[in-house]
């Protein structure tokens, strides 16, 4: 009887000392882990990283100057789907980017009837917006928009020129905007004809 009593006990004993250590390690690791979380596995540097708004670079839009009303045999004709009644055509002479890195054109919007609508606009790659600086009036001249705004580029169903320019044309597939030299040489010679509506 006395054997299974000291049995017992050891096994109880056992236990406890098994127990005791388990409560040692985790204390440890509470100990440890708290400043070992804080530093980046590979330097000092802590991983959390604490946002500076005031260190973020400012967006400034730069000076616009309407550019020579387009002529016809500067204009160069971009290729759209199938589904496309509108034909449009981007002016040569008008394409630039400025160090806000808005790309600009001229662009003809004509109808099936042959009627044109002339647009002087900006484009910015990275937030999928256009903005319209001046309207061609009857007098084959620019005239300035009233309060022009910057405008989420519309994602129509039908005839969504704008939209198609961004995605095919104008803008990569990073969001970055071409250089006017590859946007021409993209429009005339790599058009982007295999999206079909």
């Amino acid at each position: 009887m006395r054997g299974i009593t000291w049995f017992s006990a050891f096994r109880i004993g056992k236990r406890l000392l098994s127990s005791w250590h388990l409560l040692l390690l985790t204390t440890l690791f509470l100990m440890v882990w708290p400043s070992q979380a804080k530093q980046d596995r590979y330097a000092d540097e802590p991983e959390t990283f604490v946002y500076d708004e005031s260190l973020e670079e400012k967006w400034k839009e730069s000076d616009v100057i309407l550019p020579s009303y387009p002529r016809d045999s500067d204009l160069i004709p971009v290729t759209l789907a199938k589904s496309f009644t509108l034909k449009i055509y981007l002016d040569s002479k008008s394409l630039s980017q400025a160090a806000d890195r808005v790309v600009r054109f001229s662009l003809i919007v004509e109808s099936p009837s042959g009627a044109r609508n002339v647009f002087y606009d900006g484009m910015r790659c990275e937030t999928r917006e256009y903005k319209t600086y001046a309207i061609g009036s009857a007098e084959n001249r620019f005239e300035p928009a009233k309060d022009p705004q910057w405008q989420r580029i519309p994602m129509l169903e039908f005839n969504s020129f704008r939209d198609y320019l961004y995605r095919h044309y104008v803008c990569d597939e990073y969001s970055t905007a071409r250089s006017p030299a590859a946007l021409v040489r993209i429009i005339k010679y790599e058009p982007y004809i295999k999206y079909e509506n």
